[in-house]
């Protein structure tokens, strides 16, 4: 019942601003402010409304609904990026985490392996005590020649 009150006020509002003959700026002020009590209707059904009773006001009341279009995706625009960066971030420091682990963990074991060999201890043990592979260790090898 509450909507086709509604209804019915906008289209009483509609033969108002017909009939007062407004000026653009008045009828796009009184437009804005009256969009603001259209929750109830929704903004798409209000506009339709107001356009389909107000002739003279047509082209107006589509710039202000493109205006209102172009708020909106505006809007989505910058959630989506904030949402989109947000994710972005979190992605990168949790690859970057990944990626800082590995080659702390990587520098641990030439580390190690530098220690072993300076040890003297044989090739095969310092590949099982590290986890390198004998390319690995060659590297290492030729790096400290």
């Amino acid at each position: 019942m509450l909507v086709k009150s509604n209804h019915i006020r906008l289209l009483d509002i509609a033969l108002l601003m017909d009939l007062a003959q407004l000026g653009k700026a008045q009828a796009e002020c009184l437009i804005r402010y009256l969009t603001q009590e259209a929750d109830l209707l929704g903004w798409e059904a209000f506009l339709r409304i107001l356009i389909e009773n107000t002739p003279r006001y047509r082209e107006d009341m589509m710039t202000v609904a493109e205006q209102l279009k172009q708020m909106g995706r505006k809007i989505g625009l910058q959630e989506g990026l904030k949402e989109g960066l947000q994710e972005g971030l979190q992605k990168g420091l949790r690859e970057g985490l990944n990626r800082g682990i590995n080659e702390g963990r990587s520098q641990q074991a030439r580390e190690i392996a530098r220690n072993l060999l300076s040890m003297g201890l044989d090739r095969d043990a310092i590949e099982r005590a590290t986890g390198m592979d004998n390319h690995e260790l060659d590297s290492l090898v030729n790096s400290l020649a």
